[in-house]
């Protein structure tokens, strides 16, 4: 009767400490909605002296899925969890700076007391890095100092809009040697869908000086790139890249780090740069290292040694042909969209030209209904289409022996590049020599309205010479079965 008594207390004893186990975990029926917590893990910390307040977070309430669960719980959604939260600030954040820099180029609404300085303000007319003292200046002038906290939001609606201004300033700041400076996690829209108020003008507090302390290791210059000791990333779309890039360079499109116009979660990008080595050096590069910001900023929170270039320095530095743009012709003018808009230019020998202008810039003028029909091309010119979609376009010419022309006659090579109001590249046309020095070729305009621009490229197998904006097009009409590729 006693050893019964002692076995009917030992499973008393159980059944009690399961109980206690049960309240612990909160576990119910699974058919029922609920979790069902990891029992080993469970007993284990109850074994060990472990509180309900001390063991690991468990889902306490049936109404959170499992899907929810896992996303707020996984670090890589987790700003707060990464190094990440070390340079972006959440809205609810913006508080405690000593400057809040608003880099917006065009803008009604500002978050109060935001000091403004549009970024082009840093950027020569050719969208080139201004010098340092001149940088300097613009800060000290605003009011800002290089003690002062600050974060910086922003955007650039008519580049496309997301935060690659803002990310090209915080490059900028750090380029500078700035020591604390953030980057709001959202812009201004997030801002008002918060419910927080705005100003309608900015703050200008009293000027000061800026004393820059330069970190030259964040900007690769045209001698470090050659020289093969970094990884070279060509972040433009891949139209560009296509177009032409720096050789041994691969292709991460700038956008590939960014969703719904914010930075994406560092898991996400450590899946994208994977293919990188992080023992090894950085260069990342678009045209003018704007956009190419984006994709430096999250290579250096992820702790890669990133360093920022533009295609531009590489080109200007590229054997130049003693050649200049005498002459650019479009026909016809203005057009319409759907069009066969033939484009001609004229070189000359650079001192056959008078004066130092070597460009002469033509304004066309696309205008018409989008959703109109057109004649087909083909009838006079072979179209053909990349893999890439950029729409390369050539026209057929008669080729003689032009005894007077200032241009090799067998190697010379011209394409004229369409470039988006965005910046990227919309098609390209492979010019041919229809006389001399005298290049045709042809651009169907199926595109959506909005401000396109032309540069020329002229090369020979050891040289090549980029003549920039040469064709100014502005696009008119409805959107219709158009698409803007840009």
């Amino acid at each position: 009767m006693e050893k019964l008594r002692g076995e009917l207390i030992a499973a008393i004893a159980i059944l009690a400490i399961i109980s206690y186990l049960a309240s612990l975990a909160g576990a119910v029926c699974p058919t029922c909605g609920g979790i069902v917590e990891d029992w080993d893990k469970t007993a284990t910390n109850f074994l060990a002296g472990i509180t309900s307040e001390e063991k690991p977070k468990i889902l306490s309430s049936p109404q959170i899925s499992r899907t929810n669960y896992l996303l707020s719980n996984n670090p890589s959604n987790d700003r707060t969890s990464s190094s990440f939260s070390q340079a972006l600030v959440p809205i609810s954040g913006a508080q405690g700076f000593d400057i809040i820099l608003d880099i917006s180029p065009e803008t009604t609404e500002y978050i109060p007391d935001a000091v403004s300085i549009p970024y082009t303000k840093f950027l020569k007319d050719n969208l080139t890095l201004k010098p340092v003292a001149d940088i300097a200046k613009i800060l000290g002038e605003a009011g800002i100092s290089q003690d002062d906290s600050l974060l910086i939001y922003g955007e650039c609606q008519p580049c496309g809009g997301g935060p690659s201004a803002s990310t090209y300033m915080y490059w900028i700041m750090k380029y500078l040697g700035h020591g604390n400076v953030k980057l709001l996690d959202g812009g201004i829209k997030d801002w008002i869908e918060a419910k927080n108020p705005t100003a309608s003008e900015p703050k200008i507090p009293a000027k000061t000086n800026y004393a820059p302390k330069i970190k030259p290791e964040l900007l690769a210059t045209y001698e470090y790139v050659k020289s093969g000791q970094a990884q070279i990333l060509d972040a433009r779309t891949t139209q560009e890249f296509a177009a032409g890039s720096i050789p041994g360079a691969i292709n991460i499109p700038y956008d590939s780090v960014i969703q719904d116009g914010k930075i994406r979660d560092e898991a996400t990008l450590k899946e994208i740069f994977g293919i990188l080595d992080k023992n090894k050096p950085v260069v990342i590069y678009t045209n003018t290292g704007v956009k190419a910001s984006m994709v430096w900023f999250v290579l250096n929170l992820m702790g890669y040694d990133a360093r920022l270039y533009s295609y531009q320095d590489w080109a200007d530095n590229q054997p130049k042909l003693e050649i200049s743009l005498k002459e650019v012709k479009v026909e016809p003018n203005p057009g319409k969209n759907g069009d066969i808009i033939k484009i001609t230019a004229i070189f000359a020998e650079a001192n056959r030209t008078k004066g130092n202008k070597t460009t002469n810039e033509t304004i066309l003028t696309i205008k018409g209904c989008a959703t109109c029909g057109f004649g087909s091309p083909q009838g006079f010119a072979d179209i053909t289409q990349s893999g890439n979609n950029t729409g390369v376009v050539q026209i057929g010419y008669s080729a003689h022996n032009a005894s007077n022309a200032a241009l090799p006659q067998d190697t010379f090579r011209c394409i004229a590049n369409i470039i988006s109001p965005t910046g990227d590249l919309v098609s390209k046309v492979n010019m041919k020599r229809v006389s001399d020095d005298i290049f045709s070729g042809i651009w169907n305009a199926n595109v959506a309205p909005g401000n396109y621009s032309v540069t020329i490229i002229a090369s020979t197998p050891d040289a090549s010479k980029t003549f920039q904006n040469v064709l100014n097009i502005e696009v008119q009409g409805t959107t219709g079965k158009y698409k803007n590729l840009g």
